[in-house]
């Protein structure tokens, strides 16, 4: 199993287009055995990807040329034991989401630092980030 962090710049996209963005992840994904996540703050887009290394690195070369954002930045990967998402095809978080839990997770994705060290622990490449994120969908999931 192997998985994948990268951060990009969105273009301007409305809800819309983000939905979209997400029904055609999520369906791509369910057939290629891809799980993961998908935050979404201040135009910026953080996602985790989970699976085959060849399908999951095949999949980051179409998102670095896809022109609904720029500057597609590798942050993190590697193998890893199990999956962190594997009940969601493309979990995704914004804060369109009304939570304060979210507060946590805009302070670690909100730098738009290029530095190489990231000074925030734990920050978008920890396992720890991921599963706050996690543990912030299940909370959201349970009140629905």
């Amino acid at each position: 199993m192997y998985n994948l962090v990268y951060r990009s710049i969105a273009k301007t996209l409305n809800a819309t287009q983000i939905n979209e963005i997400l029904n055609t992840s999520r369906d791509f994904n369910f057939k290629n055995d891809i799980t993961g996540c998908l935050i979404y703050h201040d135009g910026m887009f953080i996602q985790y990807l989970e699976g085959e290394a060849e399908v999951v690195l095949t999949l980051f070369k179409r998102i670095k040329v896809d022109n609904r954002h720029h500057e597609v930045k590798l942050l993190s990967e590697g193998n890893i034991y199990s999956r962190e998402f594997d009940t969601w095809s493309m979990a995704f978080l914004s804060d369109e989401i009304p939570n304060e839990a979210f507060e946590y997770i805009k302070l670690m994705v909100g730098s738009r630092d290029d530095d190489e060290e990231m000074h925030v622990i734990p920050n978008p490449t920890t396992k720890k980030f991921w599963l706050a994120a996690k543990n912030l969908l299940n909370s959201l999931e349970q009140r629905a």
